[in-house]
């Protein structure tokens, strides 16, 4: 501890010793102290980060410049707030002209560069809007950590113009191929949909901070034919099982269709990835069409929130492609939530009809299809599989709050050829006719522990025939 003091304590007086040549014999007393204590020196500190200028301040009362000082660290692209600020009385001999003297020209700007606690604050060092400063430690936390080489999009397009910014991103995209689109905080407006590549060697991806908007124009120029905002694999379409996928994706913000316009659509490609994505107003949420090995498409969507427009047409997710994947999916106020296609695997799901439409399904498809731990509220047939569906169909439930409509159906399929295991039905005492499952007789499948209201359910009900004890 001795050896420590001593060694803090030569530090000081060395630094005393320059300062004093320089003429700085105060600022000397001062960080002889504050070395002491194991504090820098504010002047010491902002002295090798600010070049001496030409000094033109106004003196306070004192004859000395009030000048703007940081208590606390500072990180690019963090808002500055007045808690993070002081006043301090200086000399304005050798003061640099660049120095903010005003807290209320400081505070609710952002930061250009990190900033630390004892420095004078410059006025090159501040910009008023956070969109053009993005967070370059959460991009490299969050982006890099993916392996992408990307490009920040305010470094070229500005946001919340109200402008249609259509043309501008497009060119964006088709002038860095292979390369992944950041896009800070605020609204990005556009009248057509972005088209990308499904080449591998130049598919583009979108990572979107979480108040990111990308939203379509009022005069959204495709009107009628519901294209997406981002149309994934659009052109250059790649279709042979030797190439590797495609790989890109799309991943966070928020996707305004204003009523008009599909969200994101694969129209191309393998391996796509959509994550951590809320998509509202829309005419189809999702739409996975078909892939480029075949019917292949190799989506996979993760923990994304969808609200419809409403409309009895509009869908949640739609797959067209087979061999994909849809985990943690919040759906509503669409008239289906979710249509499957072969060899789909869905669990944790949830799909609500909010729309008020009658004979909509929660789940609609066939083929070979794996359910696990989903769930359909308010629709008039929550699991409607198709003739011949297989797979397995696992802990799902259909649940009413209202009973609305003439029929309410839990499972529905033709011949039963697929495992219902632990599936539940929470009906609505009312008029309506109730169903837990709905089939022909002959299938080959089982249902296993189902739980439901015996008492409610219809002679329609064909599920201790299938029954498996």
């Amino acid at each position: 501890m001795i050896k420590n003091f001593i060694t803090k304590n030569a530090a000081a007086v060395l630094l005393c010793v320059v300062m004093l040549t320089s003429g700085a014999f105060s600022s000397c007393n001062n960080a002889a102290k504050n070395e002491a204590r194991g504090e820098a020196s504010e002047t010491a500190v902002q002295s090798e980060r600010i070049p001496m200028l030409e000094t033109v301040h106004e003196l306070n009362e004192n004859g000395l410049v009030d000048v703007v000082v940081l208590k606390e660290d500072i990180k690019k692209g963090q808002k500055i707030s007045s808690k993070h600020l002081t006043v301090i009385e200086v000399s304005a001999e050798n003061l640099p002209k660049n120095v903010m003297t005003d807290k209320s020209m400081v505070y609710g700007k952002y930061a250009l560069r990190d900033l630390y606690r004892g420095d004078y604050v410059a006025s090159e060092w501040l910009v008023d809007e956070k969109a053009m400063v993005p967070n370059e430690h959460l991009i490299k936390n969050e982006i890099e950590s993916l392996e992408c080489d990307y490009i920040v999009v305010t470094d070229y397009v500005k946001a919340n113009t109200g402008e249609d910014l259509y043309t501008l991103l497009q060119e964006l995209i088709d002038k860095n191929p292979g390369k992944t689109l950041y896009f800070p905080d605020g609204e990005y407006i556009i009248s057509q949909s972005l088209f990308t590549t499904s080449e591998p060697a130049k598919s583009t991806s979108f990572y979107f901070s979480a108040g990111a908007v990308l939203k379509a124009a009022d005069f959204w120029q495709n009107e009628g034919t519901y294209k997406a905002l981002i149309c994934l694999g659009a052109y250059e379409k790649v279709n042979d099982i030797n190439t590797p996928g495609s790989n890109f994706f799309v991943m966070g913000g928020i996707f305004d269709c204003n009523g008009v316009a599909d969200g994101i659509s694969i129209d191309a490609g393998r391996e796509t990835l959509i994550k951590n994505v809320v998509i509202v107003n829309s005419h189809y949420g999702i739409h996975v069409k078909q892939g480029t090995n075949g019917s292949s498409a190799d989506a996979d969507i993760d923990d994304v929130t969808i609200v419809g427009n409403g409309k009895f047409n509009s869908v949640g997710v739609s797959f067209v492609g087979d061999d994909n994947t849809i985990t943690n999916a919040r759906i509503s106020n669409v008239g289906t939530g979710i249509v499957l296609s072969n060899h789909t695997f869905v669990s944790s799901c949830t799909v609500e009809n909010t729309t008020g439409a009658r004979n909509t399904a929660g789940f609609l498809g066939g083929g070979n299809v794996h359910l696990s731990d989903c769930t359909s509220i308010n629709y008039d047939i929550a699991f409607d599989l198709g003739n011949g569906a297989r797979g397995c169909i696992k802990q799902c439930t259909a649940l009413w709050t209202l009973d609305e409509g003439e029929k309410h159906i839990a499972f529905s399929t033709g011949r039963l050829q697929m495992l219902m295991l632990g599936c539940r039905a929470d009906f609505v005492d009312g008029e309506s006719e109730k169903i837990f499952l709905a089939a022909i007789e002959d299938g080959n499948g089982g249902v296993v522990a189902p739980s439901f209201d015996a008492s409610l359910v219809s002679d329609n009900d064909m599920t201790k025939y299938y029954l498996v004890n």
